[in-house]
């Protein structure tokens, strides 16, 4: 089982055990500059990655927390051992919750968060 870790630098927390992640998007920026003759000149950056984590049956708790890292309007550190033991900066670009049973006496969330490296 993977374990992936995100937060703060020093306070990282583990994420839910169920959670699944994606498969890394690798992205390479481009950006075209328009010489004075028409022409346009690539200009080619670092590639960076980003993940898509889903956690399809997780507690109000374990939401908490995820809410917590989305507030946090900095740099978080993000770790997969799935893919390697390296830490990522990483920026939290887009969180989706909602409740997952209604009819369960437990009820459980779903959630989504996307990720994106920060070179």
């Amino acid at each position: 089982m993977a374990i992936r870790k995100l937060g703060l630098t020093g306070s990282e927390i583990t994420l839910p055990s169920i959670a699944i992640a994606l498969p890394v998007t690798v992205r390479k920026k481009v950006e075209l500059a328009e010489m004075s003759d028409g022409s346009l000149m690539p200009a080619f950056f670092k590639e960076h990655k980003a993940w898509e984590i889903r956690f399809p049956k997780i507690t109000k708790s374990e939401l908490d927390d995820l809410i917590t890292l989305r507030s946090y309007n900095q740099i978080l550190r993000w770790q997969n051992n799935d893919e390697s033991a390296t830490w990522y900066d990483v920026a939290i670009t887009d969180f989706i919750y909602n409740t997952k049973d209604y009819r369960s006496p437990t009820v459980y969330y779903f959630a989504s968060m996307s990720l994106e490296e920060i070179n």
